[in-house]
């Protein structure tokens, strides 16, 4: 056989490969979603071609990085408003299939054109937790294996970011790629996150049933509301921003903070420094309208770490300037939204040390989160079954557990679902990898990759922190971000320093 006809020939079944699993992913998408969305008339059926034709273009396209990119987009401009905006659930859907499309595409060209592929460093730390997932659909106190099921999504839903992100950013150009994008999403979280401040809750629960819905309190929301009263006896609400959840759009800007700094302060083009000071309005202002103590604080955590990984003698003048266009930034960002609401519009009166403390140990703010975390795990060490807590508690079939335990922080969510090795797998990867960044990130000797490395390892200080007021890894920002960050760090803290030391060749 000739090599050009061999050549021919593999070519056709790379061909063949990837449209068999094209197909079979835009089949899948379709019986999986079209049920809901014909139910909702032609609007959802536009939007279900439109879907499928991303799923083809992710699936198919080899500029992975660019699939990434969109794939980021949509998770911080458009998954959480259109999620509250229709008010189904359905939506969600759409991400994962988004996602998977790329890891079919991944996967499918890595086998036909018989590249190898092999397993990150970390790798045992994401398999242990997709194992101790994967064992609770047996947990007898669990519900039906059906709900069981629909409880694993939440947890392993962007675990495959982990070695995506191994995978792709491996230079400072593909990082400061991803950190301006970080800065846009965090700009337009801020814009929104203002429209939606300055609004009254009917003003807000006007955008769609799922504001409606958590704004007012109504139908599973009962009780819970995000509006509240001021200071100054004016109804306020508590903004999502893009996101689905209350002060995601503040998370949303702290993931920014880190870019700020870097972009700020490092940047070797002058059009970068700009395009950081402008956006740095927005993130600051999605920060300062969220309303949420939470992100204050991690906020000042994310600061605090990117400070420790990018603090170098030869370097200091550069990052103090960084820190004072920054500090410069969210004083006029402040001040001006202050000006027009007042001082009472925030709900910052506890942020200090005292009352910090008094809020996570008493009953007051987080009521019993402590006790909570020691009743999960002297009660069920080895967790109470899958959807007893969190996204899958209101699919059929749920255990009679199902809504009872507290599981409102990430702790005792954690425990009561996948127990005490599901907590400690998640935990411990956690500070693993921001362990990895405060003590290898200033020995990398390319000075832009470092700065750039410290603004995206930075905010997971913020994340363990926030960790304590609510299930992090099952939402937006801070699900996807721990694993893609983590791949991230498994490459440039573990992977290269051996290939520059000649100790192990190019992993693929």
């Amino acid at each position: 056989m000739s090599a050009s006809h061999a050549i021919g020939s593999r070519g056709k079944v790379v061909g063949a490969a990837r449209t068999a699993t094209l197909g079979v992913s835009l089949a899948g998408l379709t019986i999986a979603v079209t049920p809901s969305l014909i139910s909702h008339g032609v609007v959802r059926m536009v939007a279900l071609i439109v879907v499928a034709a991303g799923v083809v273009a992710l699936a198919w396209t080899r500029r992975t990085g660019l699939a990434l990119a969109i794939l980021m987009l949509y998770l911080g401009l458009l998954d959480g408003f259109l999620k509250l905006a229709s008010g189904s659930s359905s939506v969600a859907l759409v991400r994962d299939a988004l996602l998977y499309a790329i890891v079919a595409g991944v996967l499918v060209r890595g086998q036909v054109e018989d590249r190898r592929l092999s397993l990150p460093p970390l790798s045992g730390w994401i398999l242990a937790y997709v194992a101790f997932v994967l064992v609770q659909i047996a947990n007898p106190s669990g519900g039906t294996f059906v709900h069981s099921l629909a409880g694993v999504k939440p947890h392993l839903e962007f675990v495959p970011l982990f070695f995506l992100g191994y995978l792709v950013v491996r230079d400072a150009a593909a990082l400061r790629k991803f950190v301006l994008l970080l800065l846009v999403i965090g700009a337009a979280n801020g814009v929104v996150g203002y429209v939606q401040f300055q609004s009254s809750p009917q003003q807000l629960a006007s955008w769609g049933p799922g504001y409606s819905a958590r704004v007012l309190g109504t139908g599973t929301f009962t009780g819970g509301g995000s509006a509240f009263v001021d200071s100054a006896g004016i109804q306020r609400v508590r903004p999502f921003g893009l996101g689905s959840d209350i002060g995601a759009g503040g998370a949303f800007g702290v993931l920014a903070l880190g870019g700020i700094f870097a972009l700020g302060s490092f940047a070797a083009r002058i059009r970068d420094r700009l395009v950081a000071a402008i956006l740095s309005v927005g993130a600051v202002a999605a920060i300062v309208t969220s309303e949420g103590r939470g992100v204050i604080v991690a906020a000042a955590a994310t600061v605090l770490a990117y400070g420790v990984m990018t603090a170098t003698s030869s370097r200091r003048l550069a990052s103090l300037a960084g820190f004072a266009v920054a500090a410069v930034v969210a004083y006029f960002v402040v001040t001006a939204i202050t000006s027009g609401a007042g001082g009472g519009a925030f709900r910052y009166q506890g942020l200090s040390a005292s009352k910090i403390a008094t809020t996570t140990t008493s009953n007051g703010g987080r009521p019993g989160q402590l006790h909570a975390i020691a009743d999960a795990a002297i009660h069920y060490p080895l967790g109470a079954g899958l959807g007893t807590g969190g996204p899958a508690t209101v699919t059929a079939g749920a255990s009679p557990l199902t809504g009872k335990l507290n599981t409102e922080s990430e702790f005792s969510f954690l425990v009561v679902e996948t127990g005490i090795p599901g907590l400690l797998a998640v935990i411990g990867f956690t500070i693993v990898v921001l362990g990895l960044g405060l003590a290898r990130c200033r020995s990398e000797p390319d000075l832009h990759a470092r700065v750039l490395l410290a603004a995206v390892i930075s905010p997971l200080l913020g994340m363990l922190i926030s960790f304590y007021a609510g299930p992090g890894t099952v939402t937006v920002p801070d699900g996807p971000l721990l694993w893609f960050v983590g791949g991230i760090v498994a490459y440039w803290m573990i992977t290269l320093p051996r290939e520059r030391a000649g100790l192990a060749s190019p992993a693929t």
